[in-house]
């Protein structure tokens, strides 16, 4: 009997240009795993940038073909989301305000009054900021501490509006909500923590650009957004690689691209940073999530065998592709130049082409 196959396409910010590379070689049969032949995937499940390269994939989907929906994909990321140099502006974000602008000569001669509006506009938005935080700090009744940690906050110096402007230009909300494979993305109610599924029939034209930048709106970088009155952020928050909504449409062999490589094969630096400290936090945690699941899907395939599950489970197959080299932590995350995107799509392809199910700990039944 043919497997049901699902794609399931983790979070990472910049490394998602890994998983455009590995689904270059998983729709063109490139992949031992899909036997030689294009992967037919019934069910995509995905969180972050995960979430934004489903959408763009399905929004190129068009006519079922993949390879265009792939084409699509890479497109984007080179030619919209990387920035070409190190000056230059990426598509997903800039610095409130940045400085580099002032001597990107190829920018400058494009609109040579941008920097100057943009640097205006960003020394209006901080002086109000500031001038509310500060407001908040002399009235506020919190203890000393809270207040003074109230007047920090990172985002205040990120501003998230390209990315905005990336997915309403690039994700089409009635082929997503009309098509053929079933979607689960995820986000996080920021009010209460729970994880929130948002399926086709979700992808409203009035929400379908705000879940996708919902789903990817890392805490402390990027604004929480509103949908349906809750906010909502990134749903790596509370899962960064969803197995499970793919599990229970009945799929039973499950592509699973995630971003973070094992952690041991993040070398220790020789002096400590928080940012360091903090990517590695964030590694060591997601790898010890995905052990779990595959520990139990594991159990549930052992018991199969044995014929200890009722019928309704069947055993499953997880294969995982995954960079296993340094990834450059947090930072890494955030760095959008177009050689390392362009790295990173050929070395998703050049891993996944080279797939070993032995090295990479898939589970096979």
């Amino acid at each position: 009997m043919q497997p049901v196959s699902a794609l399931v396409l983790s979070g990472g910010g910049a490394n998602g240009a890994y998983e455009v590379g590995v689904l270059k070689a998983l729709f063109g049969g490139k992949s031992p795993t899909t036997r030689g032949s294009p992967l037919h995937a019934s069910s995509i499940a995905a969180t972050s940038i995960g979430t934004f390269n489903t959408a763009v994939l399905l929004s190129n989907y068009h006519r079922r073909s993949w390879d265009e929906a792939v084409a699509g994909l890479e497109s984007v990321w080179l030619d919209r989301i990387a920035a070409p140099g190190v000056t230059s502006p990426n598509g997903v974000f800039r610095y409130r305000p940045n400085f580099l602008e002032w001597i990107d000569v190829a920018q400058f001669r494009l609109n040579p009054m941008q920097p100057a509006r943009a640097l205006a506009s960003d020394a209006g938005y901080i002086a109000r900021d500031f001038v509310a935080r500060m407001t908040g700090f002399v009235s506020g009744s919190a203890g000393l501490a809270t207040r003074l940690s109230e007047l920090i906050d990172i985002s205040t110096f990120v501003t998230p509006e390209p990315s905005a402007q990336l997915v309403r230009a690039v994700v089409n909300a009635q082929r997503m909500r009309e098509s053929t494979i079933q979607i689960s993305v995820t986000a996080t109610n920021w009010a209460n923590g729970t994880l929130r599924v948002f399926t086709n029939e979700d992808f409203t034209d009035a929400v379908a650009i705000d879940i996708v930048r919902a789903s990817g709106a890392l805490p402390g970088i990027f604004p929480p957004v509103l949908i349906g009155g809750e906010l909502y952020v990134d749903g790596g928050v509370v899962l960064n690689t969803p197995l499970k909504p793919v599990i229970d449409s009945g799929c039973d062999e499950l592509h699973v691209i995630y971003l973070d490589p094992e952690p041991g094969a993040v070398p220790l630096p020789k002096i400590a940073s928080t940012i360091d400290t903090m990517g590695r936090y964030i590694v060591a945690s997601f790898a010890a999530t995905m052990r779990r699941d595959l520990e139990v899907a594991a159990k549930v395939n052992r018991r199969i065998r044995e014929g200890k599950e009722d019928a309704g489970h069947r055993p499953i197959t997880i294969h995982l592709y995954h960079p296993n080299r340094n990834m450059g932590g947090a930072l890494g995350m955030l760095d959008f130049h177009r050689g390392r995107i362009e790295a990173l799509v050929a070395a998703g392809y050049s891993d996944a082409v080279a797939h070993d199910c032995g090295k990479n700990g898939c589970l096979n039944v």
